[in-house]
């Protein structure tokens, strides 16, 4: 799975196998088999009921074009479920309210670095966010781009977000004031509610709050979240500014590897009292995922190498590296010891210029296998190296694959990963959507995508018989919600 995303369209005619109809009342039927199943009713107009044949189709900016009776009814199925949400950066409602918000907040957040891509300068991306120039001047900037950014999938995320959530068909010189104008208007206390809980229907997401990564007051909100807490600052640190900052946040004065260890440990019991649910490392974007395995000797040789002479720049990457290793298996160990899950980007790095090669999951392969009592949660489908991330989902009890951020990376490999973890990996280890956005229109257009790529996905597999019908919508369930709500309970059970 690592050549590049083919584009996908998910209004494509499919040939059929003569697959039996899946009817609505088998599809109830299979579903009610789960305790937790969270079902609401039709509503109306609600645009995660919509059917092929209206105006608002679910999750996809264009019109679906099917006669699967299979294919219809699994995206029904999957637009009344309630679903759990891997991973979210959403902005703190309180913190959104602050911010003067227009058209642009849609081009924000990944849609920039589309942008970039397709040649519009980085000035002027970042000066789309600027509300102090003229909101008809920043449209002529940004409307040359549009046309070749509409088509990604962070483009259609956008496109599905002001249609269902503003009631504008298209993004264009006709529609951009009316869009930002409602933009504005619903940046109100009650809007998150509406958008996630209402219209998304997500139970909860994970919550990765950039604004806390480096020991900062967890902000919590458990109406929307569970928050996950870094301590990659502990990790990464070959300065003695890292040190002096350690220090701060966490009270322990630094100047060995022991001290470093324990302030370590007082960081998470501190984050652990604030509620703390679980760990996130986002290092691939900062250097290899392959972390061996470091003698404590080892280990303290670096530290002193580090931070017993006037100038630790000159160590060379060698040591920090060693230090960093060692490190991050006491991170892993203090996960360990308070059972909770931990959560390593994995594959492509948001933002533009970045190195993909260091991200390949298999380099976790030897700290997987070391702590098999802890529960690792991969992200992002490993895109582009979704093979390397099957395979440990399969072999490995304590792996759990995630499609966080996929859907949106390219809603068609999304769709292959999908059929390859279903074929190799256990149905309770497959976690299917994590919106992974600052803003909750994002977060709502992913929501939607990856329901349609998850319906789809099982409609073929039930059309090729690969899965009987009755088990479609349970697999469903397992994908989108169960799975995630399993991993996230306060009790959970030891991987086996």
């Amino acid at each position: 799975m690592s050549d590049k995303p083919h584009e996908h369209h998910h209004g494509h005619s499919h040939p059929h196998s003569g697959g039996k109809d899946l009817s609505r009342r088998t599809l109830m039927q299979a579903a009610a088999a789960f305790t937790p199943l969270s079902l609401v009713g039709s509503s109306g107009a609600d645009p995660l009921l919509a059917k092929d044949s209206s105006g608002r189709p679910l999750g996809v900016a264009g019109q679906p074009r099917s006669d699967s009776s299979i294919w219809k009814a699994l995206r029904e199925h999957a637009a009344r479920m309630t679903i759990l949400d891997t991973h979210e950066h959403l902005w703190h409602e309180d913190v959104r309210l602050q911010k003067k918000v227009d058209f642009f907040l849609l081009f924000s957040h990944y849609t920039d670095a589309d942008l970039v891509t397709a040649g519009m300068t980085p000035q002027a991306v970042h000066d789309l966010q600027n509300p102090e120039i003229p909101l008809e001047k920043r449209w002529k900037d940004f409307a040359p781009y549009w046309p070749f950014t509409r088509t990604t999938g962070y483009g259609r995320c956008m496109l599905i977000a002001a249609r269902d959530l503003f009631g504008i068909e298209d993004i264009n010189k006709q529609t951009y004031r009316l869009l930002s104008e409602r933009i504005a208007a619903a940046n109100k206390p009650g809007w998150f509610e509406e958008v996630l809980k209402e219209k998304a229907r997500i139970e909860y997401s994970v919550e990765d709050d950039l604004t806390t990564i480096r020991g900062e007051p967890l902000k919590l909100n458990p109406k929307f979240y569970k928050m996950v807490s870094r301590f990659d600052y502990f990790i990464m640190a070959n300065r003695r500014e890292d040190l002096d900052h350690i220090e701060k946040v966490t009270g322990v004065a630094v100047s060995k590897l022991a001290d470093l260890e324990d302030a370590l440990a007082k960081a998470f019991e501190n984050r652990l009292r604030e509620g703390m649910a679980g760990v996130k490392s986002g290092l691939a974007y900062q250097r290899s995922l392959h972390y061996e395995k470091v003698s404590r000797e080892e280990a303290e040789r670096a530290f002193n190498t580090l931070f017993g002479t006037p100038s630790p720049a000159t160590a060379d990457a060698a040591t920090r590296k060693t230090l960093e290793d060692y490190m991050m298996h006491k991170t892993v160990q203090q996960v360990a010891e308070h059972h909770i899950p931990f959560q390593i980007h994995t594959g492509f790095e948001a933002g533009n210029r970045n190195h993909v090669a260091r991200t390949n999951p298999s380099h976790l392969s030897d700290l997987l296998n070391e702590y098999p009592q802890v529960r690792f949660d991969l992200f992002h489908g490993g895109y582009p190296y979704g093979g390397e991330f099957a395979a440990l989902g399969k072999s490995l009890a304590n792996v759990y694959p995630d499609l966080c951020w996929l859907h949106i990376i390219a809603p068609g490999v999304a769709k292959r990963t999908l059929h390859e973890l279903i074929e190799t990996v256990p149905a309770n280890k497959i976690l299917g959507f994590g919106g992974d956005f600052f803003h909750v229109e994002g977060a709502y257009g992913h929501a939607q995508m990856a329901r349609a790529v998850t319906a789809e996905v099982l409609a073929e597999k039930v059309e090729q018989g690969y899965l009987r019908e009755e088990e479609a919508p349970l697999l469903m369930e397992r994908i989108l919600y169960l799975n995630g709500k399993e991993l996230w309970s306060a009790n959970p059970a030891s991987p086996s």
